[in-house]
């Protein structure tokens, strides 16, 4: 172990802030569109603070004791994330059983630090708005530092190690440090900005190690060049103060005025937050200003102290109590209350304790041979008190697995695994249309136009595209029943870039030709511009279909609604399917989590958009093949004879005025 630091209270005031910053994120607190900058925040701090303590030991013992090392990490962080786990995956059983569910599903990877790349792998977004997440959502970070802790040691035991074979002093030492490190932050950054795509979702990017690691690095190489002095660590007042001052503001005003989806974030957002924490860190350590002095009043601290359970504690809290919507202002509360009630809890009767080794003092005074009757006593009470943990320890193992094992799942995720399964029977349906619209060929050149048919007839012979999210997975069946001659192409969790990336494919690769357009994958991400690119695509002429969203889950949901009826009023052809204002006060057309569809909602739903395509199609007057209508010969047959009387005067009248024409 090397020296004791300096214990530096600003920091601590740095920590409340970043968990503030990610409380209102999740509590959909509007003047913080971008709170999670506080998880950046977080990683900075950590590589800072470990970087320091591995610099200092390696300086003073010549080595890592990297045992003791991963030992104190642990004592740290997993008894605090297992007691939130176990808690959660208890009363998620019997109040929430689609948190329970995907709560049991991630609890390996939360507990045990590889939550992040357990997401990737199961190819689950970050960013889909429509449902309920898992409770350990929020896990991937901690999985981040968990990793960090675990090689970066390594790496700077290695280049010491080097170093110090090739006989390089003190100063080359930190360079070698400061360079390695610089070096594998630049990577980061750069892997970041290469993986980004901003037509794809997100979620590899923002969970990756690889492409976040540099938050933490660069918070590493703040500490080896405050450590080795390759920076002054006092500046002058005024510098210090204008250092610090700016680089908080900033910070500030980036979470509040720049939107959480923007595709800065991932071109250069989350570097510039980062070296803005950078700043505001070596501003607070160096000489005091009003900015350490506000960082350090009690009230911060005291939050700092007990952010890393606040932040382990309020994501499950919310998705329990409001299921992660935007809550009314007393829920709001309640939701802060008890999150930093448990989190108290965690901080004074497990983590504190197990930080200071009464672990280990248990052990220690349990294998002494006591001395006097006072320590008999004293081994006694230990021993007792040992039992009882391990007692409770046992009966809530074993009562998890229960739990985990024969709690019924099935309800909880029977609608989820229905539309998993719809979604791939859609998928299967689509290919047989496309192909079946493929082998009829080119529709019959003997149309009818929309006006003169019934409204059945409408919605038999046109040609719509469907494409959708996950919402519209659900209103598959009912689209096909109206639309016999339509494509529906429907996918959960398609986010709106994607779904305009699919529309090109219809238009440019497969040649898709029809009457009109229904947009419906707007509901998993904000728009950008998308709704622009969709209409010069499809033409200015071809009717146009978008659906409002309601999405309880996510704070774009206001936005996005704005946006769409913006876009309608001021576009010819383009039409409104309002499933907004359809489905409100309408609980029961919704699944447990607020948004996806029941049978109820599904018929709702299709309903909308019969309403809207109907009155459409009677004011654009298209035409369409008469092929396409099952009873198109009898229609044209019955539309003749009782009319023929009409037909034949008005033939011969033609041919009458045709002839004094010519």
């Amino acid at each position: 172990m090397g020296k004791k630091r300096r214990y530096i209270t600003g920091l601590d005031g740095i920590r409340a802030i970043a968990v503030i910053m990610v409380l209102a994120y999740h509590l959909k607190l509007a003047l913080f569109k971008s709170g999670f900058l506080g998880v950046t925040v977080f990683f900075v701090l950590s590589g800072y603070l470990i970087t320091g303590i591995l610099i200092s030991e390696v300086e003073e013992e010549g080595t890592i004791d990297l045992k003791n090392f991963w030992l104190r990490r642990i004592r740290r962080l997993v008894p605090a994330v297992m007691s939130m786990a176990v808690v959660i995956i208890f009363v998620s059983a019997v109040v929430n059983r689609i948190i329970f569910t995907k709560g049991c599903k991630d609890f390996l990877a939360s507990v045990l630090g590889f939550n992040n790349w357990w997401q990737i792998f199961n190819k689950v977004s970050y960013f889909e708005a429509a449902g309920v997440t898992s409770p350990f959502t929020h896990c991937w970070s901690l999985a981040i530092e968990t990793q960090f802790y675990l090689i970066y040691p390594l790496i700077l035991l290695g280049i010491y190690k080097l170093a110090k074979s090739r006989g390089e002093g003190r100063a080359k030492r930190g360079l070698l440090f400061a360079g390695v490190t610089l070096l594998l932050a630049l990577i980061s950054v750069i892997l970041m900005i290469v993986l980004f795509d901003p037509q794809q979702d997100a979620s590899r990017v923002y969970y990756g190690t690889d492409t976040r690691a540099f938050s933490l690095l660069f918070g590493a190489l703040l500490a080896i060049l405050w450590e080795y002095r390759m920076v002054p660590r006092r500046l002058s007042a005024s510098v210090n103060m204008v250092l610090g001052s700016v680089s908080f503001a900033v910070l500030l005003v980036m979470t509040i005025a720049i939107n959480g989806s923007s595709n800065f974030w991932y071109r250069g957002g989350q570097f510039f937050g980062t070296i803005l924490t950078v700043l505001m860190v070596y501003a607070v350590s160096g000489r005091k200003t009003w900015l350490s002095r506000f960082l350090s009043n009690p009230v911060l601290k005291w939050i700092g102290d007990r952010s890393y359970s606040i932040y382990l504690w309020h994501y499950p809290i919310i998705l329990l109590i409001s299921k992660g919507i935007k809550a009314s202002w007393w829920i709001t509360l309640i939701e802060i209350v008890l999150s930093v009630v448990l989190a108290e809890l965690s901080y004074r009767f497990i983590e504190t304790p197990i930080r200071h080794g009464i672990i280990g003092e248990y052990l220690n005074i349990l294998r002494s041979r006591p001395k006097s009757r006072q320590e008999k006593k004293r081994q006694i009470q230990v021993a007792r008190r040992s039992l009882k943990v391990m007692a409770g320890t046992f009966v809530l193992t074993v009562s998890l697995i229960l739990c985990m094992v024969f709690v019924p799942k099935k309800n909880a995720l029977d609608t989820l695994q229905k539309r998993e399964t719809k979604a791939k029977e859609t998928g299967k349906m689509t290919e047989e249309q496309l192909a079946k619209q493929k082998a009829n060929g080119s529709d019959s050149d003997d149309t009818i136009c929309t006006a003169d048919l019934t409204d059945d007839e409408i919605l038999e012979g046109l040609n719509l595209l469907l494409i959708g999210d996950s919402i519209a997975v659900d209103v598959t069946d009912d689209f096909y029943e109206m639309f016999p001659s339509g494509v529906s192409d429907t996918k959960i969790g398609r986010i709106t870039s994607l779904g305009k990336q699919v529309l090109d494919s219809y238009i440019d690769e497969k040649k898709w030709e029809g009457e009109g357009v229904i947009f419906a994958s707007l509901s998993n991400s904000p728009i950008n511009g998308e709704l622009e690119d969709i209409r010069e695509k499809i033409g200015k002429d071809m009717p146009l279909f978008l659906t409002t969203v309601r999405i309880p889950h996510d704070t774009f949901e206001e936005e996005s609604n704005s946006k769409i009826k913006k876009f309608v009023e001021e576009n010819d052809h383009t039409y409104l399917i309002d499933w907004y204002a359809a489905s409100e006060g309408h609980d029961e057309y919704f699944d447990a989590d607020d948004t996806h569809l029941l049978p109820a909602g599904a018929k709702a739903y299709a309903k909308c958009i019969k309403e809207a395509v109907v009155a459409a199609y009677k004011k654009e007057n298209i035409e369409i093949p008469k092929s396409r209508l099952s009873s198109g010969a009898d229609t044209s047959t019955d539309s003749s004879n009782a009319s023929s009387t009409d037909s034949n005067t008005d033939s011969s009248n033609d041919n009458r005025t045709d002839t004094s024409t010519e």
